[in-house]
């Protein structure tokens, strides 16, 4: 990702973190597809699998959610140039339509976009995984490819992993509480018993103030709270933080 400016470059490593934190069987989701949609100026994302030996193809994750559910998405993906050139290849590089001499989109594509651009997660003989980037106008460019292809490889190793990071990414407190918070949460609840501000957070961790918004949003409604002294309460009781004496240190120039 070398031939990307410096503000791109920190989008795609704060996606790739936020993706690795919430990877499960699921993977990709809805955020994942929302957050791609915006990176790469599209109007639809969505992931598929095609079935190539059967007909249990089917989509999920899209972004925006589209009203309408295809009755014959097997048909429609099989049948896709897309799915084609990759079945063909057995390559999960990213493709580009308009790489493909003639192709056109068929009728169904959703919102009538005419740019498509896919990430294959993985492809065998039974079938392939990835994700679409559809949209309207100019076509994506060289280097919405070069991203692409930087994505792929990290995507695909999670995809493979997804059972596994499921697994790991869990709180060592589940058996007692019952409740899934990530080691990622865990660690902003124990700089939210410090005192710290979102700001201070985001330095102390290495992320975004965003980033640090989504996983206190999501504390709360995991611990069933609504603001950070009844979730930081809510976590000492539960035996969440590391620290069973938090005091207020401060020294530390980031509290405020």
């Amino acid at each position: 990702m070398h031939a990307l400016r410096a503000a791109d470059s920190n989008r795609v490593l704060e996606l790739i973190a936020g993706t690795l934190e919430r990877a499960g069987p699921g993977f990709p989701d809805a955020t994942l597809t929302a957050s791609l949609r915006d990176l790469f100026q599209a109007e639809f994302a969505g992931a598929a699998s095609v079935d190539f030996r059967g007909t249990d193809s089917r989509r999920w994750a899209d972004s925006p959610q589209l009203a309408q559910h295809d009755d014959d998405f097997h048909s429609y993906a099989v049948n896709h140039p897309m799915a084609r050139a990759h079945a063909r290849s057995g390559d999960t590089t990213p493709l580009r339509l308009s790489d493909l001499p003639g192709a056109r989109p068929p009728p169904a594509d959703p919102r009538g976009t005419s740019r498509v651009l896919t990430i294959p997660l993985t492809i065998t003989p039974h079938g392939l995984c990835g994700i679409a980037l559809m949209r309207g106008g100019p076509d994506f460019t060289t280097l919405d490819m070069r991203l692409a292809c930087g994505l792929q490889p990290v995507f695909g190793a999670i995809y493979a992993l997804r059972e596994c990071l499921n697994d790991r990414s869990r709180s060592p407190h589940d058996p007692d509480t019952g409740i899934h918070v990530t080691l990622r949460e865990l660690a902003v609840l124990d700089l939210m018993a410090e005192g710290l501000i979102a700001a201070a957070i985001a330095h102390r961790l290495g992320i975004s103030p965003r980033t640090v918004g989504r996983h206190m949003e999501s504390i709360y409604r995991k611990l069933e709270t609504h603001d950070r002294t009844s979730a930081v309460l809510r976590g000492q009781s539960l035996g969440l933080l590391t620290r069973k004496d938090v005091p207020r240190r401060r020294s530390d120039p980031h509290l405020r």
